[in-house]
């Protein structure tokens, strides 16, 4: 963590070589979440690409550097958002696809089949970016709340609530 602080603080200084070390480091999750919210992986690697690059010229503006990563993934989550404009399909990850992103990791568990893959391509987009957010981001609700302009009562209930509806969708 102290690596991370002190690599945002020489990136807001323009150190380029800092940044890129903070890229390096956030890169493999913003992939994953940007992979799970597009559905699409050239699409995810061109959202992860036009995040990188939006942090990249606002480096200056980053307030917190011990925020470096929810600030990076704040940005990630615009670009995905605003890459969502056409309608979300249902068959958007191929499983076998998306285990050579990380075999181990805690995302895939939750996404297992085919099946949550189209329970999520149910919510709409809001609930399930929040989600995301929060199942393979790891973020809390609160930093959620931060990350999406909204309150954090609002983002427990949304996400809640869309937890609710792939349990009953589940059930089905």
């Amino acid at each position: 963590m102290e690596q991370t602080i002190a690599a945002a603080k020489a990136a807001k200084k323009g150190d380029k070589a800092a940044f890129g070390e903070l890229f390096a480091q956030f890169s493999p999750e913003m992939y994953r979440y940007a992979l799970f919210c597009l559905g699409d992986r050239e699409a995810a690697q061109d959202a992860v690409q036009e995040a990188a690059l939006e942090a990249y010229r606002g480096i200056a503006g980053l307030k917190k550097p011990e925020s470096a990563k929810a600030w990076f993934f704040k940005i990630l989550y615009a670009v995905c958002k605003r890459g969502q404009r056409e309608k979300y399909e249902a068959d958007f990850v191929d499983l076998d696809e998306s285990r050579d992103v990380s075999a181990e990791d805690s995302a895939a568990a939750v996404l297992k089949s085919l099946e949550t893959a189209q329970l999520l391509a149910r919510l709409n987009e809001t609930d399930r970016q929040l989600l995301l957010l929060s199942v393979v981001g790891g973020y809390s609700g609160k930093e959620i709340a931060r990350m999406a302009g909204m309150t954090h009562g609002a983002v427990r209930t949304r996400i809640s609530r869309a937890l609710a509806a792939l349990r009953k969708g589940e059930e089905q």
